[in-house]
């Protein structure tokens, strides 16, 4: 029976080597591509980002209709060359995001270099405040290079991040934005979505516990308001539709008195250019769901204008508004 047993595991194994090889294959992918970034000039690993961008949308053009569709909404009226032009250029900045998470694996980088920050006087009367900052942001431009570059100049930002599967490619990730003094806040949105409501709420609780306590002790933490994760989001006007928002983002701020500063980071050639704007101001006394919405439209207007500027780099692949079909 023991022998019988055995053959069994071994052939279930066997069975399950390609849906293993398939879940590994990110993994692997990423780590091939990494070792490429750190003996390559940074200008010959973008090039070969625009190359892999490219063969994507000629070998799996549908991966893309959400992106599509999300582009869309900013870009109502292009034409279809000058969009599929702006689409292109979008997958090929967002491999460059990715050049940029893996050149950080090596110490020897030096991303603060290329970082230019306007509006830092912002932050610094945020941060005055004592009471924690929330830096609102976007997937937008260079947001890697520009929050290590932060912390490796000896700033103190961490950031709620989404668990990446598989776990290896989570932690390989994790470890890189770790040697340039990133702290990231794990939050399993996976896991909640394939547990039940308990687990969802254990889940989402734990990462929410950290970031209070990162805010209590005055410090800085960086999320997006472009993805609705959890599925919780809030509908509020974005490009004139109606559309999911985390507004968790700002409540969190209003709950602990934190300065909310949107900050954005462009991606301007082969540097980084940061801006920190103006704090958004809310009132603390006025019914909280209320005051919540009203401030986080307001986050959203300002977000409206920065992306219509460079829709090639916004780099949002869910679809946003319930999408999936492009015009």
């Amino acid at each position: 029976m023991a022998a019988m047993a055995t053959s069994s595991e071994a052939l279930s194994a066997v069975a399950d080597a390609p849906r293993r090889a398939g879940r590994m294959a990110p993994y692997y992918a990423y780590r091939f591509a990494e070792s490429l970034v750190r003996v390559l000039p940074r200008r010959t690993s973008y090039w070969l980002g625009d190359r892999a961008a490219d063969a994507m949308l000629l070998t799996v053009p549908r991966k893309f209709d959400t992106l599509r569709s999300n582009l869309r909404h900013v870009l109502p009226n292009a034409d279809d060359r000058i969009f599929e032009q702006t689409v292109r250029r979008n997958l090929r900045n967002l491999t460059h995001c990715w050049v940029d998470v893996m050149e950080m694996s090596s110490r020897k980088v030096d991303i603060p270099s290329r970082l230019d920050i306007e509006g830092l006087e912002n932050y610094y009367m945020a941060l005055k405040r004592g009471r924690g900052i929330v830096i609102a942001s976007l997937h937008y431009g260079s947001w890697e290079a520009g929050l290590a570059g932060w912390n490796a100049m000896g700033g103190k930002m961490a950031l709620l991040a989404e668990v990446l599967r598989p776990q290896q490619l989570f932690e390989r990730v994790i470890g890189a934005r770790g040697k340039q003094r990133v702290h990231v806040i794990p939050i399993d949105v996976a896991a909640m979505r394939e547990g039940d409501a308990d687990a969802a709420r254990r889940i989402g609780a734990a990462s929410m516990r950290e970031v209070f306590r990162v805010l209590k002790s005055g410090d800085t933490i960086a999320m997006a308001l472009d993805r609705d994760l959890t599925g919780n989001g809030v509908p509020l006007p974005f490009f004139g539709t109606p559309a999911p928002i985390p507004v968790g983002v700002v409540d969190i701020a209003i709950r602990t008195g934190a300065a909310i500063v949107p900050v954005i980071l462009f991606r301007d050639d082969r540097r980084v250019h940061a801006i920190a704007y103006p704090r958004i101001e809310y009132s603390e006394d006025a019914p909280r769901e209320a005051e919540v919405r009203a401030t986080t439209c307001r986050i959203l207007a300002l977000f409206e204008d920065v992306i219509r500027q460079h829709p090639d780099q916004w780099h949002v692949l869910d679809a946003i508004w319930g999408e999936n079909a492009t015009r």
